[in-house]
């Protein structure tokens, strides 16, 4: 697998054929089994950041070419945006990425085995004729964004503010009936992922406890902090 240099510089990106990879390896398994992680190094990376800031979001791409010469693409991202202060890459810290997620999760939570979904997918990763993986976007716990951010992270994020802000505003100035069914009817948004994903964290706040508590989750919404380019 072939791994692109950063285009940021303040983060550095490192796959299994480099010295700094191997250094760091040691270090992010924790209590993960080195034997079951050893089959996904070879489509894996390591990402540090070098910065003097905690990284609330980190966009990894990896673009593969399938046996037949068909082109796939995915970036996979670790998104704590609505709770930047909880970030936990932090700065001097290194992040392990496999383009096979199930073994980034088997690091993160010192699982003792990947799931068989996941070891079937990381065998069609064997069979790719070329695998390139790259730092897609970046952005740190004060909103400032970076990298080429080849999907529209920086705009789709921009757009989902937007649309929770005037649906969360909307229902909380609605009476009781009228509110329920502007929830009810934006949880069944068929293009708009997130109005019916913030249409849902409302009307969990009806079951729990009926319009008052919605209206203090309304009060309480967690949206993504506002990015930025520098």
């Amino acid at each position: 697998m072939k791994v692109l240099p950063s285009s940021v510089a303040e983060v550095a990106i490192h796959g299994c054929d480099s010295p700094e990879f191997h250094a760091a390896l040691p270090g992010i398994l924790g209590r993960a089994p080195r034997a079951l992680l050893d089959p996904a190094l070879p489509f894996s990376v390591i990402v540090f950041n070098k910065s003097a800031m905690a990284v609330a979001l980190l966009g990894v791409r990896f673009d593969m070419t399938g046996p037949k010469g068909t082109q796939y693409s995915v970036v996979h991202y670790a998104d704590t945006l609505r709770n930047p202060e909880k970030a936990d890459f932090l700065p001097g810290s290194a992040r392990f990425i496999c383009a096979e997620p199930a073994y980034t999760s088997l690091v993160m939570r010192g699982d003792a085995a990947a799931d068989t979904r996941g070891r079937m997918n990381l065998d069609n990763l064997r069979r790719m004729l070329r695998i390139r993986a790259s730092l897609d976007c970046i952005a740190f716990a004060d909103g400032r964004f970076d990298g080429p951010d080849t999907q529209g992270a920086f705009d789709r994020f921009a757009r989902d503010r937007v649309i929770e802000t005037e649906l969360v505003d909307r229902v909380a100035n609605l009476p009781v009936e009228g509110a329920e069914a502007a929830l009810y009817e934006a949880v069944q948004d068929p293009d708009e992922r997130a109005r019916r994903s913030a249409a849902r964290k409302l009307l969990q706040g009806i079951t729990a406890g009926g319009h008052e508590e919605m209206l203090n989750r309304a009060r309480a919404y967690r949206y993504r902090i506002p990015l930025y380019r520098a």
